[in-house]
């Protein structure tokens, strides 16, 4: 018996240091990168013309919100031991609705941002003009909209709770609330934006290869971030996946301390993956675009940036 304790034990402890050491920088490079993101697509006016501009923007606002409300909690808890869930209900209903709500909203963004990217590598000028600013514009409150219906029972639900061992936890009690929740986060923001992200990552790509017109060279730069994105987030997302449908499989399943702390490891994994949708984008396009690479040493050194365009060619060879 105390053997299986201080296995348990030692699986909890890495448990821990999994969600400690591989959120802190998750956090830190999604807050960072995001509010760049933010920045250098408002600002930059080659950008925010386009309406793929908004909803990326709505979709870096989403996942700055979902690593606020979402992730920094969990960090808090394991690195001082004090969680602010359970020390304040309206901070355990927020991590749950807006937690879960701006996440959604993050993915769903980014599938409306691939459906028009699809449409400007088409070879119709009708598809192209079909999303204006505007609309776009319209598209995302809706996108904010029904995000928040979708997850709305959290606010109501969640609550303060005695566990087995009578610690306090923030959690739903009402067993319909908690299965709704369960079958939203399978569907709604796990096979609904794969199934969309594959299907016009696949259409963009075919469109591409058809194309016998050269694309200007901004909007070739934007769908490469996008469909790099794209994969990432698809990664993320399979992992996630298999993480809720092992959870559906095993919920009735008797398990002892050992089969609990590994369990645990396994759902810190999924969390850093699905965490990991919302804090690198920013490093990605970074990798992948040198407009965006020359977007960012322009927005910081504009003075640099004018003398290094203004460089006379034969100064260069």
């Amino acid at each position: 018996m105390s053997n299986s304790s201080s296995e348990a034990e030692r699986l909890s402890l890495i448990a821990n240091y999994v969600l400690s050491i591989g959120g802190l920088p998750i956090f830190i490079c999604g807050i960072i990168g995001n509010s760049l993101n933010f920045i250098i697509f408002l600002n930059r006016s080659q950008l925010n013309k386009i309406p793929t501009s908004i909803f990326l923007l709505t979709s870096y606002s989403g996942s700055f919100m979902t690593l606020i409300t979402g992730l920094l909690p969990q960090l808090v808890y394991r690195l001082t031991r004090i969680n602010p869930l359970v020390n304040y209900l309206t901070l355990c209903k927020l991590r749950w609705f807006l937690g879960v709500g701006t996440a959604t909203i993050a993915i769903h963004s980014l599938c409306f941002a691939a459906f028009q990217q699809y449409l400007v590598t088409t070879n119709s000028i009708r598809c192209h003009q079909f999303i204006t600013r505007r609309r776009a514009i319209i598209l995302c409150i809706f996108i904010y909209f029904y995000c928040a219906i979708s997850v709305s029972p959290n606010l109501f639900y969640y609550t303060h709770v005695k566990n087995a061992i009578n610690q306090t936890t923030c959690d739903v009690t009402n067993p319909i609330v908690s299965s709704y929740n369960a079958y939203n986060a399978l569907i709604f923001y796990t096979l609904i934006p794969m199934s969309i992200l594959s299907l016009f990552s696949i259409l963009i790509l075919r469109n591409i290869r058809k194309c016998l017109i050269r694309r200007p060279s901004l909007e070739q730069s934007v769908t490469s971030m996008l469909l790099a994105q794209i994969i990432i987030v698809l990664i993320a997302t399979v992992a996630f996946c298999i993480r809720r449908i092992y959870i559906f499989y095993t919920t009735d399943l008797r398990k002892d301390s050992i089969r609990i702390a590994q369990d645990d490891i396994i759902t810190n994994v999924s969390t850093l993956f699905g965490f990991s949708i919302h804090g690198f984008t920013f490093f990605i396009y970074l990798i992948i675009s040198n407009a965006f690479r020359n977007n960012i040493f322009s927005l910081f050194f504009p003075r640099r940036h004018r003398i290094a365009i203004h460089i006379p060619a034969r100064a260069i060879t």
